[in-house]
This record gives C-alpha cells, sequence and structure tokens, in this order.
C-alpha cells in the first residue's frame, strides 16, 4: 500500500517546504499548489517522487498528479505544513482560472469547446440517469427478458423517468452554461424554460400558426431535447446580465436585472439565436448519420477508438465529447465517437492487468493494481495514463490495437450506444435496441481488452522494468 505520509512528505520537500506553501488544494486525483516562488522547484524532482505520477501548471496553480490516494495525502501534507484543509475542487476550474490569451483563431476555437464541455459534461449524471431506465425497460420488457408486458405500468414509468431527463434538456443545461459564465444559474434555466413553454410547443401543431416577438417575426421550432439552442442564448445572456448588474444601483437591482435581461434576450433568443442553434444541432447530427453512412464510417470509428487515450492525454477529448453528447441528447443513440470511446474503455484495462501480472517489483506492481482497479471498476482513467503510459511509453502500442479492433468490430457490425455508461458497467451501453446489439457491443469490448493485454504482456515492459530498475 501507498505510505501516503512519506510522500506527503516528499511532495512538501520537493515544491521548496512549508515556506514556499501559500496554499494548497486537492481534486480528484491531484494536489494543486499556489507556491510563494515557483521557479525554485525542479520539476524532475518533484517526478522522482515515489507516489507523484506527473507534474502540470494549470491557472496559476502547480499541480502534482497523484492519484486516487490524493485525499489521504493531501491530510498529512497539510498537517504537516501547518495549513487548513479544505473540501476537494472541481476539476474544470483549470478553465475558469486560466489565464486570458489572445483573441487568436485557435483561442476562440478553444473558447467555445471549453464552454461547451463546461456546459454540457455536468449533464452526463441527467443523461446516463435517464437513459438507465429505459436499459431497465430494454431489460425486464419485450426487448430482452419480456417479464413485463410492453403497455404495464413499469414500462411507463420508465419512458416517463426518460423522458424527462431529456425532454427538460434545455432547462438543465441552461441552468449548467449560466453558472460556467459567472451568472445566477436560475436565469439560465429560465431561458431553458421559455424555449419549452407549453403554450409556445403546441403552435407546432397548429396549421397556419405564427409568432412574434414585438411584432419580429419568429420561427416557430422544437426546442426540446436540444442544447445548442439554449446554450447559444445563455452564452449571449451573461454579457447582458452582468452589464445591467454593473450599472444598476444595488436597490432595484434583484428585481429589474433579471426582467431587464429577459427584456433584452427575447428577440435575439427566438428569432434569430434559437433558431440558428437549431439549425446547427441538425447539421451536426445530419453529419455524424452521413458519416456513419458512409464507406468512411468504419474507419473513423477504427481511428478514434485507437487513439482515444491519446485524447484524453492532450485535452481534444472534451470538446469532441462535448459536440457527441449534445447530438446524443437530440437522438438518444450514437454510433460514432462515444461509441468508439465506450468499446475502447477496457482496452487500457487490459493494458493495466498485464502490466501488473508482468511486473516483479512490489511497489510498483501494487501500484499497477490499483491503477487497473480505478480504471476497469470507476473508468477513471487518469492514473493510469501517467502512471503506466507515460512512463513507460510502450503501452501506448497495445492499446491503440486493442482499440483499433474494438472499434473496427463494433463499426462493422453497426454496434449502436443507448446510454454513455462508464467503468464496470459499460456493456450497458448496448441494450435498447435488438439482442445482437448487446452481443455484439461485448465481443467488441472484449476483443479490445484480449488484443491489447495479448499485445502489452509481450511488449509493454522491459526486463528492466519489470524489476523497477527504469
Amino acid at each position: 500500500m501507498a505510505d501516503n505520509k512519506q510522500i506527503a512528505a516528499d511532495v512538501l520537500a520537493a515544491v521548496g517546504g512549508k515556506e514556499n506553501v501559500k496554499s494548497v488544494l486537492h481534486c480528484m486525483t491531484r494536489l494543486r499548489f499556489n507556491l510563494v516562488d515557483e521557479s525554485i522547484v525542479n520539476d524532475d524532482e518533484v517526478k522522482a517522487v515515489k507516489g507523484a505520477l506527473g507534474v502540470a501548471k494549470q491557472g496559476g496553480q502547480y499541480q502534482v498528479i497523484i492519484g486516487t490516494n490524493v485525499p489521504e495525502v493531501y491530510k498529512e501534507l497539510t498537517e504537516m505544513a501547518g495549513l487548513g484543509a479544505e473540501k476537494a475542487v472541481d476539476e474544470n476550474l483549470d478553465e475558469s482560472e486560466a489565464p486570458k490569451g489572445k483573441l487568436t483563431p485557435k483561442e476562440i476555437g478553444n473558447n467555445i469547446l471549453n464552454y461547451l464541455s463546461g456546459s454540457v459534461v455536468p449533464l452526463i449524471p441527467v443523461l446516463v440517469g435517464g437513459a438507465l431506465f429505459k436499459t431497465l425497460e430494454a431489460i425486464f420488457g419485450p426487448t430482452l427478458l419480456n417479464l413485463v408486458p410492453a403497455d404495464s405500468p413499469f414500462v411507463f414509468l420508465c419512458e416517463m423517468v426518460y423522458n424527462a431527463a431529456f425532454y427538460f434538456m434545455p432547462i438543465i443545461a441552461g441552468f449548467a452554461a449560466a453558472t460556467k459564465l459567472g451568472i445566477n444559474g436560475f436565469l439560465g434555466a429560465f431561458m431553458g424554460a421559455v424555449l419549452i413553454e407549453p403554450s409556445y410547443v403546441a403552435l407546432q401543431g397548429q396549421e397556419g400558426a405564427v409568432f412574434n416577438v414585438y411584432g419580429i417575426p419568429a420561427p416557430i421550432n422544437g426546442y426540446q431535447q436540444t442544447l445548442i439552442p439554449v446554450l447559444l442564448c445563455v452564452a449571449a445572456m451573461a454579457p447582458i446580465n452582468k452589464f445591467l448588474n454593473a450599472k444598476m444601483p444595488e436597490s432595484v437591482r434583484t428585481i429589474f436585472v433579471p426582467f431587464l435581461t429577459m427584456v433584452i434576450m427575447m428577440p435575439i433568443a427566438m428569432c434569430v439565436l434559437a433558431p440558428l442553434g437549431n439549425m446547427i444541432g441538425n447539421a451536426i447530427s445530419g453529419f455524424f448519420f452521413w458519416l456513419a453512412s458512409t464507406p468512411l464510417g468504419f474507419l473513423a470509428v477504427t481511428v478514434i477508438s485507437a487513439l482515444w487515450p491519446l485524447l484524453v492525454m492532450t485535452g481534444m477529448h472534451v470538446g469532441m465529447a462535448a459536440i457527441a453528447l449534445a447530438d446524443y441528447a437530440q437522438t438518444g443513440t450514437d454510433t460514432m465517437l462515444l461509441l468508439a470511446a465506450t468499446v475502447q474503455a477496457f482496452t487500457v484495462s487490459g493494458v493495466a492487468l498485464a502490466v501488473w501480472l508482468r511486473m516483479k517489483d512490489p511497489e510498483q506492481k501494487t501500484l499497477a493494481f490499483g491503477y487497473f482497479v480505478t480504471q476497469f471498476i470507476g473508468g477513471v482513467g487518469e492514473p493510469l495514463l501517467y502512471g503506466v503510459f507515460l512512463r513507460y511509453k510502450r503501452p501506448w502500442i497495445a492499446s491503440i490495437a486493442g482499440g483499433a479492433v474494438a472499434g473496427l468490430y463494433a463499426a462493422l457490425t453497426g454496434v449502436v450506444l443507448y446510454t454513455p455508461v462508464q467503468g464496470i458497467f459499460s456493456p450497458l451501453s448496448f441494450l435498447g435496441g435488438e439482442q445482437m446489439n448487446m452481443v455484439n457491443g461485448c465481443i467488441a469490448i472484449a476483443l479490445g481488452m484480449i488484443v491489447s493485454f495479448v499485445v502489452a504482456w509481450f511488449t509493454a515492459l522491459t526486463p528492466a522494468q519489470m524489476e523497477g530498475k527504469e
């Protein structure tokens, strides 16, 4: 087992001692230091600490990557340094605290992806929670076990919860987006509620119905089960709301700022941004469906599956996953990016398992087992990527090989993802359609893990690395 007290002592010494530490926080895997003088810290010395997986510098913080035992290390370190312990912080604070760069095209693109991911990724528990009720319906209903009929109260309940999670997505996404941009989250939820207000939704079924805002004609669209329209609206709402808050006297701010924000936003939202977002959402969905139907569809899934751990390491996966989740929220299925990410997940577990079994050094063997457990059961891959893949380099070969095989099989057999579930319950992702969809999804996962395990067994470690000498 890791000696958390020793790790804490070694890390504290490597960053310059308690005199060089202004404050320290932790997230799920990292110690986040605010240092007096970062220039005196030698990164190589920090990386050399047994139990430290790497170093990162983000948001003005010096971050030491520890792994899932970071809460215990943090407790020991704060006691040694005489600092007050704080609760764990959100991983996403890197984005909000990062220094602002010049508005180059690349910076603008990064800002858009950061906003998209920061608004969509927090919705994953809602998407998964609702979709799992659909999975229960598939398991116990006519699709699989046929224990309850299609018109049973149980099936009705599952459909109700599933529909609630997705139908009201603009409200939930509006809250997340507003919070991401630093304004009242409930104002964003309010904007989402406006987009799916029942009397407006009812206009879609009325022949010859018209709608306008202050006399300005506005299209009648269905914004339920969409994300892009509300995200565009909240992005425009945030600066307006902040401006009004800054200019309005405090005595009337609570009453008039929300009101005037919505007065200004109504024509902007209903006549321009929401219809534009609807078009963008349809275009994204259409692109994914088109790509999946082309001769290159299977190749795209194969490549994404093979390279997904590399995308995670570079952070590129966040923006891509956010776009795919936005499309999934609208369609309820995925045959491209989320599918590739799911079928490859166990490939890195296969690498970790091989490394654990091959490793002879007791300390590294224990660490490798921990990496395997956190990835296989919880779907948390950062400790594995830093502790094995970056350290030994050659495990990438096995992961790419296994991911390619998993993605290729899933694409060629037409596997469809219905629920984006991570960790040990990933096979549930394929429940919802025909039984062979579940079978082929599980085969894809198994093939990926087996191939990556076999390749890693023979290539991942050198003899010196097995002995812990390298």
